[in-house]
């Protein structure tokens, strides 16, 4: 069992300097700088060329994190997950607020517009005709298939398998056209709409040896996203992007960034320290509690507090025996007073934080009839002796003599925060009987692979 923030934070707190030293302000800029921005309606269909020196700035990004992998086979946290979003495009994005817009593709795949038919057996990708790699090649329908038959292969190590595998078959009928058979209609598709791999670049590579290859692995060499790799500086825990003048989208258009600069700090204090001396313009990766160490900012830096859909859960491990019951994982989840914690904890007035589902509104696909799970330990001990456990003597778990096996409670050692709420459920469920241990590792060996080392 193991606890964890889909962003590993919980908030992104971005810390914007309104006036760069080339000059370019923004907001308020005739060339606002742009960096994956939305266009608006009557420029949605608008390509604007790319030129090197389109807006001569440069912005370092500073975060208590440094990427272990950009590519989107690999890509395991939130520090690899914001450099990936530079380097890779994707079919279509999720903007803020839960809606999706075409990037790779010239539209959304939906029952509304054709490209999802057969109840939701078959889904169509509808691919632009000028997508290119950063080195010029062009990005073809295979390069999808290539991606998705490499995320499939257990020799790849590919860090998120399970959605993917929702796809039968892959058919590709011509170069622009991508139809995925599914094995069922399955709700969240466009979350797993396949990604392109460089065919022509890796295909020299077997599967089993990517992860050992730079050039795919740490400091990709060929992507397609708006910009590309210019140097890794590994010595310095520094990647330095610039734009990627062969990129084309159907939503994300230019000006771009001269250079895009992504800095590793080894803690939070460091990161204070290169934000008050103007070394970093985006800082992130910290928590809510930390941005009182930041004040006062210096000059013309300030505050620019954004929602974000982070949220916290428990996962539990289901190769262990116990855990394959459902009984035994409902009873967990009505053993912890999810509302007196963040009562106790967040300080909350309410438990309005407390989701029954991971899209809450403004989502389209909010569902008001899924409701959180309430505080119930009395169903929870009946649930847990309909399995045959119950609480002996000494109050532990037990069943025909032997003892319910010690729960590892394992999650991230950089947050007082999280560390407080891992020690409330620990007590929740000891009082039904398990026996927890919590555990906790810095962020980068709690997120990384498995065949790296990773929790």
């Amino acid at each position: 069992m193991r606890c964890k923030s889909v962003l590993a934070m919980a908030r992104l707190l971005l810390l914007i300097w309104l006036l760069l030293s080339c000059g370019c302000v923004w907001p308020g800029s005739a060339q606002p700088v742009s960096y994956g921005s939305t266009p608006s309606p009557e420029l949605a269909h608008t390509y604007i060329p790319l030129t090197k020196d389109a807006l001569p700035a440069t912005v370092v990004i500073g975060d208590t994190q440094f990427p272990q992998s950009p590519d989107p086979l690999f890509a395991n946290t939130s520090a690899d997950s914001s450099l990936q979003a530079a380097l890779w495009a994707s079919p279509i994005y999720y903007d803020q607020f839960f809606h999706p817009h075409a990037d790779q593709l010239t539209e959304v795949p939906l029952p509304e517009n054709g490209d999802v038919r057969d109840g939701g057996l078959t889904v169509i990708m509808h691919l632009r005709h000028d997508l290119r790699w950063s080195d010029r090649q062009p990005l073809l329908a295979r390069d999808f298939l290539y991606w998705w038959q490499l995320n499939q292969n257990p020799d790849t190590g590919a860090i998120t398998v399970n959605g993917y595998d929702q796809i039968a078959r892959i058919e590709i009928p011509d170069d622009y056209t991508v139809i995925l058979h599914m094995k069922r209609p399955f709700g969240p598709y466009l979350l797993y709409l396949p990604y392109a791999a460089p065919l022509h670049a890796w295909n020299k590579f077997q599967p089993i040896d990517l992860q050992n290859r730079r050039e795919v692995f740490s400091a990709p060499q060929v992507t397609d996203g708006p910009y590309m790799l210019e140097a890794l500086q590994s010595n310095q825990q520094r990647y330095v992007l610039q734009p990627n003048l062969a990129y084309h989208s159907t939503s994300l258009h230019g000006p771009f960034l001269h250079q895009l600069v992504y800095q590793g700090y080894s803690d939070v204090e460091a990161l204070v320290q290169a934000v008050r001396l103007g070394k970093v313009q985006v800082a992130q990766g910290y928590l809510e509690d930390d941005l009182p160490r930041f004040e006062p900012l210096p000059g013309k830096m300030q505050t620019l507090t954004i929602s974000s859909s982070a949220y916290e859960h428990l996962d539990f491990n289901n190769q262990r025996p116990y855990f394959q019951d459902v009984r035994v994982r409902q009873a967990i989840q009505l053993g912890i007073d999810t509302c007196g914690l963040l009562k106790s904890i967040l300080k909350q007035s309410d438990c309005r934080r407390q989701l029954g589902e991971i899209e809450p509104l403004p989502s389209p696909v909010f569902d008001a009839h899924i409701k959180p799970v309430a505080y119930d330990p009395v169903q929870a001990r009946h649930l847990l002796a309909e399995v045959g456990w119950s609480q002996g003597k000494n109050g532990v778990l037990q069943r025909q003599g032997h003892t319910f096996p010690r729960l590892r409670l394992v999650t991230t050692d950089e947050s007082p925060l999280r560390l407080r709420v891992a020690a409330v459920i620990q007590h929740d469920l000891e009082k039904l009987g398990f026996t927890v241990q919590v555990v906790s590792y810095p962020l980068d060996q709690f997120f990384g692979g498995f065949t790296r080392g990773g929790i």
